[in-house]
């Protein structure tokens, strides 16, 4: 993976998830790679899902994401 892409908003992932009220706490930062990038705007928080396998990921640094569990990623987001 490289570059964070900033293009028309994908919310399929996210809308998989939540009721539209909800996403609408959400930001649409871009995707890298198949990853789509939705930031909390409370929390500060990114949520990052896979935009095919809906898998969700941690960032590590780098441009490096880590594969974690919904409960682990959504926990991060809320925490």
């Amino acid at each position: 993976m490289s570059t964070i892409i900033v293009s028309e908003p994908n919310w399929k992932p996210l809308e998989r998830l939540f009721s539209q009220e909800e996403c609408a706490a959400f930001m649409y930062m871009g995707h890298l790679g198949t990853i789509e990038l939705y930031k909390h705007r409370e929390t500060r928080r990114y949520l990052n899902i896979d935009a095919y396998t809906g898998e969700f990921y941690l960032h590590r640094g780098n441009n490096h994401y880590m594969k974690v569990s919904k409960a682990a990623a959504l926990a991060y987001v809320f925490g």
